[in-house]
């Protein structure tokens, strides 16, 4: 067989297997939602909470790191390494890291303890008892994945469903609840997941931190992943009332 014959071939294969191994398509833009992605050393990560603006600099909290964008999503810089997961608490122009607590408020999980603050979107970060006179912003607390504004409160709801002959509960997909007086209506999400935290910026816009795990869209289940799973953040495109 001459050598271009083979060269010819071998060309065609390469050609196959880069056909076989073709990424998905990219998920189409949701009309009502921005998603953006933090990709993290852990094969499965969680946005827990997020202070800030999109349109300027945005702060969200993983599994152990604050990162930070200031290009809409595009890169992500990391602001601070906290060993575990943080919430942030914005304060005028002030952004506290409070920790998980093992207690509830009004049946709600509770963050507290601000140990750290940044004044600057993350760029640098002080611990609260070197600039603060002991115990003025420690107790701090906020309550997890609930936020307020307008008479309007953003909440996520947890979902589980009972194993048989056991005490154990499988965790399902967590819903979105906007809630205005006696009324409560699930809000819709591109997707399914399990949901940490939800903040409001000064434009009222909705931001939602979510585990990348996916779950079925009818029976709330999870969904086997596959590869990597990134942080996951779901931004409201409009104001929000």
């Amino acid at each position: 067989m001459r050598p271009y014959s083979l060269l010819l071939i071998a060309g065609l294969l390469a050609t196959a297997c880069q056909k076989q191994e073709a990424v998905a398509p990219a998920e189409a833009p949701d009309p009502d939602w921005i998603k953006l992605e933090i990709s993290t050393v852990f094969s499965g990560d969680e946005a827990y909470s997020m202070a800030g603006d999109l349109d300027k600099t945005l702060l969200v909290s993983t599994n152990q790191k604050v990162y930070s964008t200031a290009d809409q999503g595009k890169t992500w810089q990391e602001s601070y390494n906290f060993f575990g997961p943080v919430h942030l608490l914005p304060r005028h122009d002030t952004v506290f890291a409070l920790r998980a607590l093992p207690a509830l408020l009004e049946g709600e999980p509770l963050a507290g303890y601000a140990d750290m603050f940044t004044v600057d979107l993350g760029k640098t970060w002080t611990y609260t008892s070197v600039a603060y006179p002991r115990g003025q912003y420690r107790n701090l607390t906020q309550i997890i994945g609930r936020v307020e504004a307008a008479g309007i409160t953003y909440q996520v709801r947890e979902n589980f469903k009972p194993q048989p002959n056991s005490t154990s509960r499988l965790v399902l997909a967590s819903d979105l609840l906007r809630v205005a007086g006696n009324e409560s209506k699930a809000m819709r999400l591109p997707a399914r997941h399990y949901l940490n935290g939800v903040y409001l910026d000064s434009n009222n816009r909705l931001y939602v931190g979510a585990s990348g795990l996916r779950f079925d869209e009818a029976t709330g289940e999870v969904i086997t992943p596959k590869g990597k799973l990134p942080a996951v953040i779901y931004v409201s495109r409009k104001p929000l009332p």
